[in-house]
């Protein structure tokens, strides 16, 4: 049942069937209607949201007999109930009154000011926030490929790129939106399995087909950018890309934001000069989130980020996601953190300058977009002092890095002087109350406050002087909206009331009075108030006009600053853990000595993680087959050797005593599986299509570690395709490659290629013991010491036993016979060997002598027989 009023009804009130105008171009979306100090929701809308953001679900009579459901939040702190809302995926319209209640005609005029979705919402701590709040839309055509374009509306970065429906949906998985646009013609439920995000967080948002028309968003992006082209951008020709950038700017226009000069810029999320990362790595090698809870703790991230500010660890994670693959721009923001490292002084004076800033890249966003108050530009115009500051520091800096920095931050000391001559010492985060403008800047202004300064001057004073002399010492003098200025006496001292007071409003314990001269001071400063706050707020908005004039330089500089922030952290970071600065090569080396596991090293004790080389040339030694058995630390040397890869791709120091890195175009990881159930895929599919993209994608340039391909299966299948796998890599694309496998047979393959070597992780055996040294070393391993990691597991004595039992039976090709009836445990009778009549493949492996064939030969037989016996 619907509990929205209806407009046709002639017996709601007519502020009733203003509402409901508004609601009716709006049905999907819930609407504060902003009455007095609250924002109320009305019918369905309050029925909704009430229980999403706790708070009492009221009803009230607006001139029909049914009550209509009513709940309403305080329009003083709005934003966070708000931000409840967009958390779950609402959308919101704000409708505010404009004009003032008491100058209106009858009804209020009210008009929607702003319309919030997950996507554009512009809410929240702006100081504080780390992360990006990604609007993003996609666009396909009919040959399997698709565009697809991202804003994060509060700094203003935006960024688009085209590809496979394949490749779309690894920038999707990486990026997160909290909301995407589609076009209204796709069948959302297909779509979304298509790019596989059935169960993702994004809240998904058709939008009209046309708006996604490229010629269309070529003009409009271009009128917006001040350009006659996008060829500039790099994305001229990418009509796809260009569509889904098209559909988010009319989005934003169709949710009332017109403000959007801080997106000055568009860029390519896959571009010449960064390596790309796909989710499946970024989510094995827990870059960002850990696989436990998909929080940021023990991750690479949060490791590395030393940063002062929420944008320097914006762009630490951004940096992560998209290392560089050009040795240039690597060895650049390397000779910062150097210079830093050995010049401890400047680094010292940066860090402490960097810990004063705002977060200068959403405060410019804030401007942008017309929402920032006094206090935050205020906040902004302290940040570019900073930034002034942070210059002079490095105008002694020597390194590439620092210099061009240096040379780069703008001299903003314009804005500076205007906001510090306009604004007051402590502004207020509202604007139409005053306080806002310095006292000496508008001699209109001056005028008017100098003009109630007497009245005020005695209304301060009023309080003392009446309890003087009357005698009542609890007399107070305050004021409220209603009833303006009062003097407030308790029951308690009625009888001292001076009989020239004039009962203005009776409570349950005081009486409010108020005087003839108190009720002339009153009129004298109303009446100039409401003229002050009103040249105040016109003042302020000039103000903010003024400074969006150089947002241009604004953003730059906060661009800078979080780089600044960044070097200075990687800089920290290196003195406090002893990492090395890696060398960069242009050929596909990789040598790195004792190097360590970031994260690993870091909740361990000091000193106890056991450090590793790793050694891959660019011709003769390509694969490493590493073996050794679980619990060793397999996983754990895979993926220390992808970590540091990335890290030296994007200019920081490495755990490691030294390292040479060939530059990497990609990292390949297939580490660990999970089902994918909604998408019909099994653990092992997962595996394989992992495996299949690494096959159909890796170079001679990147790096490829596989841990435990073709488990999941029957075990000649599995060595099979582990075989097939490691040879394919070989033959065909020659990519640095660790390949960590149970399937001892791997270890055949250096016998047989000469680029593929083997490498074990050593293990001591002590009596029926065995010790992880986690030391990796030359040779193979032809153990995998299971039924060992089981009793280190903790199963059962006698599981263990008979495990070890049941083993050597199995090694030696006899069979196992029970009494029957008995239970594996409950045998009277010991369990006897016997020689049965053998079986054909008893037969077929006795007659082929395959112990003296080589790995290779005996591979190709068990497959063959295999075949046969299905």
């Amino acid at each position: 049942m619907s509990h929205a009023p209806n407009r046709e009804d002639s017996s709601f009130t007519p502020m009733m069937r203003q509402y409901q105008a508004v609601k009716e171009k709006h049905p999907d979306k819930i609407l504060f209607f902003r009455m007095g100090d609250f924002y109320e929701m009305f019918g369905d809308d309050a029925i909704k949201a009430a229980p999403m953001l706790g708070i009492a679900l009221t009803t009230r009579a607006h001139g029909s007999a049914e009550k209509i459901p009513l709940a309403g939040v305080p329009y003083h702190s709005y934003e966070k109930y708000l931000a409840r809302l967009l958390a779950k995926g609402e959308k919101v319209v704000i409708v505010e009154q404009v004009e003032d209640p008491q100058q209106a005609k009858g009804l209020v005029k009210r008009e929607i000011v702003e319309i919030l979705t997950p996507g554009t919402a512009t809410i929240g701590d702006v100081e504080n926030d780390r992360r990006a709040l990604w609007l993003a839309a996609l666009y396909k055509n009919d040959n399997g490929l698709m565009g697809v374009a991202a804003l994060d509306l509060s700094t203003g970065a935006f960024i688009v790129d085209e590809g496979s429906i394949d490749e779309i949906s690894e920038r999707l998985k990486l990026l997160e939106p909290s909301e995407v646009l589609f076009p209204d013609d796709y069948n959302l439920e297909s779509f979304r399995k298509e790019i596989g995000l059935q169960n993702g967080g994004s809240r998904f948002t058709s939008f009209g087909q046309w708006n996604f028309d490229s010629k269309t968003a070529t003009r409009e992006l271009s009128q917006h950018f001040g350009t006659s082209t996008l060829d500039g951008f790099g994305i001229g020709h990418s009509r796809l890309a260009v569509a889904a950038a098209g559909a988010v700017f009319r989005y934003l226009k169709e949710n009332h934001r017109e403000h959007l000069s801080h997106i000055n810029k568009i860029t390519r999320f896959d571009n010449q000069e960064i390596m790309t990362l796909d989710y499946s790595t970024v989510r094995n090698l827990e870059l960002i989130r850990n696989l436990a809870n998909a929080s940021e703790e023990n991750t690479l991230f949060a490791i590395m980020n030393q940063c002062h500010t929420a944008a320097g660890a914006r762009r630490l994670q951004s940096a992560l996601l998209r290392p560089f693959k050009v040795k240039a721009r690597i060895e650049r923001r390397q000779s910062g953190a150097a210079e830093l490292i050995k010049n401890r002084e400047l680094c010292f004076a940066l860090r402490k300058l960097t810990s004063r800033l705002t977060d200068l890249e959403k405060l410019a966003g804030r401007l942008g977009i017309g929402k920032i108050n006094p206090r935050q530009l205020a906040n902004l115009k302290e940040a570019l002092e900073t930034s002034l500051k942070i210059k002079i520091e490095m105008t002694i800096a020597h390194s590439p890095h620092l210099s061009e920095i240096a040379r780069t931050i703008p001299d903003c000391g314009e804005v500076i002087r205007q906001i510090e001559k306009a604004l007051a010492v402590e502004p207020p985060l509202v604007t139409n109350k005053g306080d806002i403008i310095r006292r000496g800047f508008s001699k209109d202004l001056d005028e008017l406050n100098d003009s109630i300064k007497e009245a005020r001057l005695y209304i301060a004073s009023l309080q003392q002087i009446e309890r003087n002399r009357t005698g009542i010492n609890t007399l107070k003098v305050g004021f409220n909206k209603v009833f303006g200025y009062f003097l407030e006496v308790t029951r308690a001292n009625a009888e001292l009331v001076p009989s020239e007071y004039i009962r203005k409003q009776t409570l349950v314990n005081a009486e409010r009075y108020i005087t003839p001269e108190l009720k002339e001071k009153e009129s004298l400063i109303l009446s100039a108030e409401e003229k002050i706050f009103d040249l105040e707020a016109d003042l302020f908005q000039k103000l903010v006009e003024f400074v969006n004039g150089h947002i241009a330089d604004i953003m730059l500089t906060a661009e800078l600053l979080a780089e600044t922030d960044l070097v200075a952290a990687l800089a920290e970071l290196a003195v406090q853990n002893g990492y090395c600065r890696p060398e960069i090569f242009e050929d596909s080396r990789l040598d790195i000595k004792n190097g360590r596991h970031p994260v690993i090293e870091s909740v361990l004790t000091p000193g106890s993680f056991v450090a590793n080389d790793i050694s891959l040339d660019s011709d003769k030694k390509r694969i490493i087959i590493l073996t050794g058995p679980n619990m060793s630390g397999k996983s754990t040397y895979l993926r220390q050797i992808g970590l540091i890869a990335i890290m030296a791709q994007i200019g920081s120091y490495v755990p490691a005593d030294s390292a040479e890195i060939g530059l990497v175009d990609r990292v390949f990881t297939r580490v660990g599986a999970l089902d994918n159930l909604a998408r019909g895929q099994s653990t092992f599919l997962v595996e394989m299509i992992e495996a299949a993209n690494i096959l159909h994608n890796a170079t001679n340039s990147s790096l490829v570690l596989l841990d435990e391909v073709g488990r999941g299966t029957s075990t000649f299948d599995g060595l099979s395709v582990a075989w097939a796998v490691a040879e394919y890599i070989n033959d065909e694309i020659n990519s640095r490659t660790v390949f960590a496998t149970h399937y001892h047979e791997l270890t055949g393959m250096a016998e047989i290629y000469e680029r593929v070597h083997n490498y074990q992780v050593a293990v001591k055996k002590w009596e029926d013991r065995i010790v992880f040294l986690h030391q990796i070393i030359e040779g193979g391993c032809d153990d995998s010491y299971g039924i060992e990691v089981a009793k280190l597991a903790g199963l059962p004595r006698q599981s263990i036993s008979r495990a070890r039992q049941i083993l050597k039976l199995l090694e030696s090709g006899k069979f196992v016979k029970s009494e029957l009836g008995q239970g594996l445990y409950k045998q009277k009778v010991q369990t006897t060997l016997f020689e049965a009549k053998p079986s054909p493949v008893e037969s077929r492996l006795k007659s082929a002598d395959v112990n003296n064939m080589t790995p290779l030969e005996a591979l190709n037989f068990l497959l063959q027989l295999k075949e046969e016996l299905n």
